[in-house]
């Protein structure tokens, strides 16, 4: 096999290592945003630390898709920084190596994260996405009885809102309990129970609220003309079953695109075309799988010529400079899917404006660098700081 040159080994040594300090300090900053969910779900509904681990597994691909890409131009702006501050790059530069030599390892870095955000992106995210919903009807089903607090209404399913007196810790069984059910806005119930246990149904992803010795006060509206009337009726019973479905409110059994394989998504969106009502959602999924990897390399080519600028506030300054870089590409996403979605513009075009621009600022400023005609006396951060010392030299004058 063909040994890679001592030059291309030193430039991807000097990438990996913020590349993996990026990785893990953003996908950190990521999970610590959904922590405070999975913190109420410890405390509030009985799960455990070992459930609360499983989850943050499944969710880590969709993570780790958007982490790669800000991760790979974190690593070749401090690389390229460090080299360009102790005048690595020049030294190699005056020994007859190019711009595009040196470019080399770093598109071969990027190529192959590139490759693995795809394989995230088409293979892992949908098969963790649709086992992130099956773990999560299993702890509403086993853990409903732990999520309903005594003495305080709880709201844990779509349109009821449940009071329990008293939870016997030794079969879990419901004391005094009392549930307002408004599910159906024209039959609304109030139910009073002396008694109750919650049964799963996990063949049909469903729980079964039953009750012992209790009532249902009921209140219908009719309509009769433009008049609308209300009966009430009382009924008693000895054994009341209350069915409630946990994604009952929130589209039913429909799968998200997220949660679809490739051939599921290009199903969906030949299905759509067919009944000539096209399936947008589906559409904008499957494009952002083509378009969101490309950004690894953009990112890439885009972080040598910046790199190799001067920085005043050091490493830092590279490091805000790659987070206001991938903030800008992430809001010409957020544009494009909504372009997709409402079907304002072809779900490849929409989802490609971000890297059609990003692609066009990277070339521009790499061939720039590479012909020497770059301002290389500036970097990207001296406008924050000529503002700065614009508002310094202000406050003096005041």
């Amino acid at each position: 096999m063909p040994r890679l040159a001592i030059i291309d080994r030193y430039i991807v040594s000097e990438i990996v290592a913020p590349f993996a300090l990026g990785v893990g300090l953003l996908t950190f900053a990521l999970v610590t945003g959904r922590l405070l969910k999975l913190t109420e779900m410890v405390v509030n509904h009985g799960v455990t630390l070992l459930d609360v681990t499983s989850l943050i597994g499944y969710i880590m691909p969709a993570f780790l898709e958007l982490t790669f890409p800000m991760a790979v131009l974190l690593g070749v702006l401090m690389g390229f920084g460090r080299m360009s501050g102790d005048r690595e790059l020049i030294a190699a530069r005056a020994c007859g190596l190019s711009l595009y030599r040196l470019a080399l390892p770093v598109l071969g870095f990027a190529l192959v994260m590139w490759a693995v955000s795809s394989w995230l992106a088409f293979s892992v995210r949908p098969w963790a996405n649709s086992h992130l919903e099956e773990r999560l009807y299993e702890l509403t089903q086993t853990r409903a009885t732990a999520g309903l607090k005594e003495k305080v209404f709880n709201r844990n399913f779509p349109g009821l809102v449940i009071y329990v007196d008293h939870v016997s810790p030794a079969d879990e069984k419901l004391h005094g309990v009392m549930i307002s059910d408004a599910r159906n806005p024209s039959q609304q119930n109030t139910i009073i129970a002396h008694t109750g246990i919650i049964v799963p149904d996990r063949a049909n992803r469903s729980i079964t609220l039953r009750l012992f010795d209790g009532s249902v006060f009921g209140l219908e509206a009719s309509f009769k003309g433009t008049h609308t009337a209300a009966s009430t009726h009382v009924t008693s019973y000895k054994i009341y079953d209350l069915n409630v479905r946990p994604d009952e409110g929130i589209g039913g059994a429909a799968r998200d695109p997220e949660d679809m394989t490739y051939n599921e998504l290009r199903r969906a969106i030949a299905k759509g075309r067919a009944a000539r009502q096209p399936d947008y959602a589906a559409e904008t999924e499957l494009a952002g799988k083509y378009t969101l990897p490309i950004m690894t390399v953009l990112f890439a080519m885009l972080g040598i010529p910046l790199g190799l600028k001067p920085a005043r506030g050091g490493q830092s300054e590279r490091f805000g400079v790659a987070i206001a870089l991938f903030f800008a590409y992430y809001s010409l996403m957020r544009a494009g899917e909504a372009l997709a979605s409402r079907g304002r513009l072809g779900a490849l075009a929409a989802m490609s404006i971000p890297d059609v621009v990003f692609a066009l600022l990277a070339l521009g400023l790499f061939l720039r660098s590479a012909a020497d005609r770059g301002d290389q006396g500036r970097g990207p951060g001296d406008v924050l700081w000529d503002l700065f010392e614009r508002y310094g030299r202000w406050k003096e004058a005041a």
